[in-house]
């Protein structure tokens, strides 16, 4: 039913599928009213006014408390509580209302490499906090459809999210029900913008471009190529073109030959400096070196 006002006769938090049906309610009550919404307990979906007892009213405020930090953006205002005449049981008006929305920013980042490179098992790991089992188990999180599961390529443009919290804390589909739950809980949120790798779905990766308008390129690229794909180039005189800030990420480091992957950073890093020669390059290989150049960057900013 449209609106904001919610009757119910108690709540009793139960399970932790009821939790997330309640949960999902209040979200939709507080959109309703704009932020705010009224439950009224001790009354029947009817309208009859039947009262509850004072233990019953005591966990059903806890369960309305249990559902605004579920959604982690709400929280009671106000609790108007009376007992019913002749009787011991009672019934009261809940007001909940959504915090105050934190300043937010977004980085959108297109995730671009040749098929194979293991894109979509990178942005498994990193969106749903797992490391990947050598099979391809992370990717399966961002693929939509079934003959991608067949075949381990993507064909379409898949959007994943990583947030942090005022305090830092990583946000991801670990420990949130979904992209917008996510965006609710972070105060800095990165969308990642996985496109499709083989050439002959060169237009939908182009229209993924320019529709998502995407803030920088990342270039994934495998350890264990022999050489730099002409796909790969190709992504990376994109990004000259249009000025676009570029990091380049190395995966499947697990299998690569030591001679074979010197070699390939060797043409990688002679195929910037040809296509990007005015911009320098910082070479990242551990946490430390990380931290370092985002304090750096920071600092620029």
């Amino acid at each position: 039913e449209a609106g904001n006002v919610e009757y119910k006769t108690k709540l009793d938090n139960t399970s932790s599928h009821r939790a997330i049906h309640l949960a999902t309610q209040l979200q939709w009550r507080l959109a309703e009213g704009d932020g705010h919404a009224l439950y009224i307990v001790g009354v029947h979906d009817n309208g009859d006014v039947v009262g509850i007892s004072d233990e019953e009213f005591e966990h059903t405020i806890d369960t309305l408390e249990n559902m605004a930090q579920q959604l982690d953006n709400a929280r009671i205002v106000s609790i108007k509580k009376r007992v019913l005449h002749d009787s011991e049981r009672v019934v009261a008006e809940v007001r909940l209302a959504q915090k105050a929305p934190l300043p937010q920013t977004e980085l959108r980042v297109a995730v671009l490499g040749d098929y194979g490179a293991g894109k979509s098992t990178v942005l498994g790991c990193l969106t749903h906090g797992e490391a990947d089992d050598g099979r391809g188990k992370a990717r399966l999180n961002l693929m939509r459809h079934q003959h991608e599961l067949e075949s381990g390529h993507t064909s379409s443009i898949t959007l994943s999210t990583v947030g942090f919290d005022g305090d830092g804390r990583v946000q991801n589909y670990t420990n949130n029900r979904s992209a917008e739950h996510i965006f609710q809980r972070s105060q800095h949120v990165v969308t990642f913008i996985d496109t499709c790798g083989h050439a002959k779905h060169l237009k939908t990766t182009a229209r993924a471009l320019t529709g998502y308008s995407p803030h920088v390129f990342c270039v994934v690229i495998p350890a264990d190529a022999v050489e730099v794909s002409t796909t790969t180039r190709e992504y990376i005189q994109i990004a000259a073109a249009l000025g676009m800030p570029l990091m380049v990420a190395v995966s499947k480091m697990d299998i690569a030959d030591k001679a074979g992957f010197a070699a390939l950073m060797h043409e990688l890093l002679g195929t910037l400096d040809a296509v990007l020669p005015e911009r320098s390059k910082c070479i990242v290989v551990n946490v430390d070196e990380h931290q370092s150049l985002a304090d750096d960057m920071m600092r620029m900013s």
